[in-house]
């Protein structure tokens, strides 16, 4: 035991361990509190993904969600693709830690596509598959059928089996939903400086024009074009092989 009123090599050897643990533990947690842990996913932040996403299409959106109620956690933007074929339902998709999707009614205000009434009103369709296929599945003819779908939305759909058949699936898909783009390994329907068919509608009526275009874009991508006779460079949506549908002028 040492002299009286001075620490004991014991003591300060102990002391000195705690301070030396103390300092380790430091190190060892502090990485771990700076790891970023996914955030639940709230009401509100649905609302305002399908309120950014619906304008950005050109649709005015007022969903129904809670603030409060609370889903899934999430670490990554949350997605919003059309359900059903349109914009008045939506499917809000959360691609990480754990992939998971909800279907919202997106309360659409303001005009989707026109629709004939009476006997002339046109029914939509859109390829569904018949049978689930998981990932990496390659589509064949006898795994798809046409269904009715809600028309009085646009939507990023196939309307022709065609378009999907050899078409490989990113993700396991179920017979409930219809095949969209991102359900399928990117495919170039447009090319950089390919000649296209540009559709552009006026007053009810559909022109078809020559044009070229400037960027790539799979089926339902929005690209910039150019219109081969007026050289006016153009914003347009890709609806098939080498065919744009001409959405405005392009911004400067």
């Amino acid at each position: 035991m040492g002299p009286p009123g001075r620490p004991s090599l014991t003591t300060s050897i102990s002391s000195d361990m705690r301070h030396s643990w103390v300092i380790i533990c430091g190190f060892v947690v502090l990485p771990l509190v700076a790891v970023a842990e996914p955030r639940v996913i709230t009401g509100e932040d649905v609302r305002q993904a399908i309120v950014k996403r619906l304008t950005q299409a050109g649709e005015h959106a007022a969903p129904n969600v809670l603030p409060e109620k609370q889903f899934y956690a999430c670490d990554q933007p949350l997605e919003v693709q059309p359900a059903f074929g349109g914009w008045r339902s939506v499917l809000v998709v959360c691609p990480s830690p754990v992939e998971w999707e909800i279907v919202v009614r997106a309360q659409v205000r303001g005009a989707g596509l026109p629709v004939a009434q009476g006997r002339d009103a046109a029914i939509a369709q859109a390829v569904f598959l018949n049978r689930p296929l998981r990932r990496g599945d390659r589509i064949q003819s006898g795994d798809v059928e046409l269904r009715p779908i809600d028309p009085l939305s646009s939507g990023s759909i196939f309307a022709d089996p065609d378009d999907v058949i050899g078409r490989v699936l990113t993700q396991s898909i179920t017979t409930r939903v219809p095949l969209m783009p991102r359900h399928l390994l990117r495919e170039w329907a447009v090319e950089a400086e390919d000649a296209l068919s540009l559709f552009i509608l006026r007053g009810g009526i559909q022109i078809v024009a020559p044009g070229m275009a400037l960027e790539s874009g799979q089926f339902g991508d929005t690209i910039r074009v150019t219109n081969a006779t007026s050289g006016v460079e153009l914003l347009g949506k890709v609806v098939g092989d080498k065919k744009v549908e001409v959405i405005s002028k392009s911004l400067p």
